[in-house]
């Protein structure tokens, strides 16, 4: 984790309380940053997929 900065924002509650309960989050903010987190992952990975979309083959392990 880098750098922690306070700010403020204007939030949808109903949506914090949401990502509290689904990560299990002791405090909003640590469900904020959980969430900030996976969806930084999710680009991340979003990326490499489609950088990686179409190179190389699928081997059939199972193949005789």
């Amino acid at each position: 984790m880098g750098q922690l900065k306070r700010k403020n924002y204007w939030l949808d509650e109903t949506a914090i309380k949401k990502a509290q309960k689904l990560f299990k989050a002791k405090s909003e903010t640590e469900a904020i940053q959980k969430a900030l987190e996976m969806a930084v992952f999710q680009e991340e990975a979003a990326k490499a997929w489609r950088e990686n979309a179409g190179r190389g083959g699928i081997e059939d392990l199972y193949a005789k």
